[in-house]
């Protein structure tokens, strides 16, 4: 009887908890900043999350024997988590008493980047233009509703808020669309992917404050402008070691909308409590 050798490193499932961990970490001073009592470090350390859980649905959409299954599912969930925000939005009673409600929804940021996925597998078959037209569609449909009469936007609001997710609205904008594009262009590429990544992070986060807002000191940098934070996700991806690991598929889809909801909750309780 031969034992099997586990690859040193963290499997797919490792990474991925610990993203729900950072997540999560990163949440708690989301919700209950307004207390000043949930230390900062605990956003510093949820910048690593976004790019983790970019990587892992990279990974699970690669390999994934079943696309169409694994887009409607996570299409089903941007769906759901936009209506709710929709609804927190039009009734002022939903929202916090400070104005605070939850934007999150990194689900919509999936719908679009898996769209954009398939038009780069269509390039890299030669089928130039339906890769083109399906990498633009998300950025075409947005501005397509500019176009329509005034009384027409409320409407063109509530559908990119749920059924057609906007590059322009989803949770981290371009930025973590263009992050998820870059690890999905060199995710053949271990050591250049992670690198690849890291450089655009710090170049789009550090460069942008520098160019539009104000010099950047390293003060700013551990205070207001510690995005830059989240380059250090590429750690986690040179040691993930191409497993799998536990099959846990569902752990994410329900944990991610039931701790946001549960802690907004808390956040609203509490808040109406203290004042």
């Amino acid at each position: 009887m031969t034992l099997e050798k586990t690859k040193k490193g963290l499997t797919g499932f490792e990474i991925k908890f610990l993203a729900l961990i950072f997540m999560l970490l990163d949440h708690i001073h989301y919700f209950f900043e307004f207390t000043g009592k949930v230390p900062v470090i605990f956003s510093w350390i949820g910048r690593l999350a976004a790019g983790l859980f970019l990587f892992t649905m990279v990974e699970g959409y690669t390999h994934t024997s079943n696309k169409k299954k694994y887009f409607t599912r996570i299409y089903l969930m941007s769906v759901f988590m936009g209506i709710v925000k929709y609804l927190i939005q039009i009734f002022p009673q939903l929202q916090r008493g400070d104005g605070f409600y939850p934007a999150n929804g990194i689900f919509s940021t999936f719908v679009i980047l898996i769209i954009m996925f398939i038009g780069i597998d269509c390039i890299r078959e030669k089928k130039l233009f339906k890769g083109i037209g399906l990498i633009l569609l998300p950025f075409i449909i947005s501005y397509s509703f500019y176009f329509l009469p005034k009384a027409m936007m409320p409407y063109a609001y509530l559908l990119v808020s749920t059924l057609i997710p906007s590059p322009l609205l989803v949770e981290g904008g371009l930025h973590l669309i263009i992050a998820g594009i870059i690890l999905y262009i060199f995710r053949e590429n271990r050591k250049l992917q992670g690198i690849s990544y890291g450089i655009f992070v710090l170049a789009w986060m550090l460069g942008l404050p520098l160019a539009y807002i104000r010099p950047i000191s390293l003060k700013l940098m551990f205070t207001d402008y510690y995005e830059w934070m989240s380059a250090f996700a590429l750690i986690f991806i040179f040691l993930y070691n191409g497993e799998k690991g536990k099959s846990m598929k569902h752990l994410f889809y329900i944990f991610y909308p039931a701790h946001i909801y549960i802690l907004y909750t808390l956040s609203f309780l509490l808040y109406k409590f203290i004042y």
